[in-house]
């Protein structure tokens, strides 16, 4: 039965203890004149899996209120797939689309010879972070942190993530400090946790079994033991917040870090944070659909509104420092949530056993050989060296002759839920099936799809992007109760806000997509950008 807001309000708060620039556009015209003053730093802060449904069905009021009075983009989208973590995070500060990046999804063939494997497929969110950063450096493009240190020299910038492969991809190998988790140690006190790792972290955040060390949890705790939620259950306290005060994982954890950092370093441009609550809840209960639980820490309501309160919590302390006015705040998400109301992945009392429903074959850095029973007419073939499955289904083949492509893609065309099947020919993909509109169950989701399906396809095509990608209807994923990677609105619509900084509260109303937002980052800052980007600079403009 789902909890009332007034429990999970006060379950929160016991919680808490082209070049430079391809095109310009301008603002939709009111009564701001003139462009805004120039910041001197950026706020970045991505709330995983964030869709504009969320926002709106859990009143996340912090959000709502920036989205009122600031400068938000009602008509923005992500813009590109895979509509995963570990793609959009580098996105947002290179300023590329994933064909030119130097990774598309949560596979990756190493065309390149980047980390010593010709042709060796990767599963990026596993990376390392030496070799994510190596293959950051050979696309030879600067990161958004490059930018903040020319623009203000002898600054630094911050990268916070409790995941890892987020940090990574988020700050890049110039961010002067990342934060995020390493293993387990076990403290003075008998129990695990999970340590504060990452790159030239502060004593301040680092302090060996101190508050930003987390708990370990036993299996199935949580109220996350069952289905759905065992596909993709709580193993620590990474990602939730948890029921240890003087350890809060989760959004409260970032969000503390992020903080911390605010207080103790008067000299910074850039503070790139992740909370990462809404995602987790969104994946373990279907989204919108969670229908709440025994433990509600867990479920939607609670995840939604703690990430509501962290937003909060960092814009209280810029204007307690006296920084707002200068400081331009983004608030955006990585990809939205797709509700699994048509699921197609296997069911297990395995825990996390969605990782097997997410991947099939044999990758250098991990192998899952369980192929899944929608997806076994394409792996019983034995030329799927690696598949991607989430609201969206990629293969990397084995052989990518000609004929084994369209076999693959003839089978990929059969699959249940299906929309559409797309094989990859150099800088784009072509439709390789008739597109089923009788499985489309509203007028809406046809006519996003005849106005952005070839778009957001050719956002990875690319050579060490995926051979074949199948789109799926709305409502639909094959991993686990609710996810996000394909092309769906729910994927797609996420919120795009600036604030700080002086700005007005006219929104743009061009199609803001988050490859804009680092040239947009840019402009604003008057930072001359010296590399192609993909994304245009949109002018923000102030109130006065």
């Amino acid at each position: 039965m789902r909890r009332t807001r007034k429990l999970v309000a006060a379950l929160a708060a016991a919680a808490l203890s082209t070049l430079a620039i391809q095109g310009t556009t301008e603002a939709a015209p009111d009564q701001a004149r003139g462009p805004a003053a120039k910041p001197q730093r950026v706020l970045i802060i991505v709330v995983d899996a964030l869709s504009k449904e969320i926002v709106k069905k859990y009143g996340m009021t912090n959000v709502q209120s920036l989205m009122r009075d600031q400068v938000d983009s009602p008509k923005s989208y992500l813009g590109h797939v895979g509509s995963v973590t570990v793609v959009t995070h580098n996105v947002l500060t290179s300023g590329l689309l994933p064909k030119h990046m130097g990774w598309t999804d949560d596979g990756y063939r190493d065309v390149d010879n980047v980390l010593g494997t010709p042709g060796g497929l990767w599963i990026p969110s596993d990376w390392t972070k030496d070799q994510m950063f190596a293959v950051q450096q050979h696309i030879g493009k600067p990161k958004l942190a490059d930018y903040l240190h020319t623009g203000r020299p002898g600054s630094k910038v911050f990268t916070v993530s409790p995941k890892r492969y987020a940090a990574w991809a988020y700050g890049g190998p110039t961010s002067d400090t990342i934060v995020t988790f390493g293993g387990s140690k076990t403290c003075p006190d008998g129990l695990k946790y999970r340590v504060v790792d990452g790159v030239n972290v502060p004593s301040y955040l680092s302090e060996d079994c101190g508050r930003y060390f987390v708990p370990r949890l036993s299996a199935g705790a949580y109220d996350t033991g069952g289905l759905p939620a065992s596909l993709y259950s709580v193993g620590d306290d990474r990602y939730v917040v948890g029921k240890n005060a003087a350890h809060a994982g989760g959004d409260v954890w970032a969000a503390d870090a992020a903080i911390d950092i605010m207080r103790h370093e008067d000299n910074w441009s850039g503070l790139f944070v992740t909370l990462p609550g809404v995602d987790k809840a969104a994946h373990m209960w279907g989204g919108v659909t969670d229908p709440g639980g025994a433990d509600p820490m867990t479920h939607m309501e609670f995840a939604a509104s703690t990430a509501d309160q962290q937003v909060g919590r960092l814009i209280a302390e810029l204007k307690s420092q006296d920084k707002w006015k200068d400081t331009l705040v983004v608030l955006t998400a990585d990809h939205g949530s797709v509700a699994g109301k048509h699921f197609h992945g296997d069911t297990s009392a395995e825990l996390d056993y969605g990782y097997y429903n997410w991947y099939y074959g044999t990758a250098q850095n991990g192998s899952y050989l369980k192929p899944q029973a929608a997806l076994k007419p394409l792996t019983d073939t034995g030329n799927v060296g690696l598949s991607y499955s989430d609201s969206m289904l990629r293969a990397w083949l084995t052989d990518q002759s000609p004929a084994k492509v369209a076999e693959a893609a003839k089978i990929m065309a059969t699959l249940p839920d299906v929309s559409a099947v797309w094989v990859r020919d150099g800088d784009h993909y072509n439709r390789a099936s008739k597109i089923k509109w009788r499985k489309m169950r509203r007028g809406a989701e046809k006519s996003w799809f005849a106005r952005h399906a070839r778009e957001l396809v050719n956002t990875e095509a690319a050579p060490y992007g995926p051979d074949v990608i199948a789109t799926l209807v709305e409502d639909t994923t094959y991993s686990i109760a609710g996810d996000h990677g394909g092309i769906q609105r729910q994927s797609q619509q996420i919120p795009i806000v600036f604030a700080g900084s002086g700005l007005g509260r006219k929104d743009l109303q061009a199609k803001i997509r988050s490859v804009d937002i680092m040239p947009t980052i840019l402009r604003a800052m008057q930072i001359p950008i010296t590399s192609s980007m993909d994304g245009v600079a949109y002018r923000l403009r102030s109130r006065r």
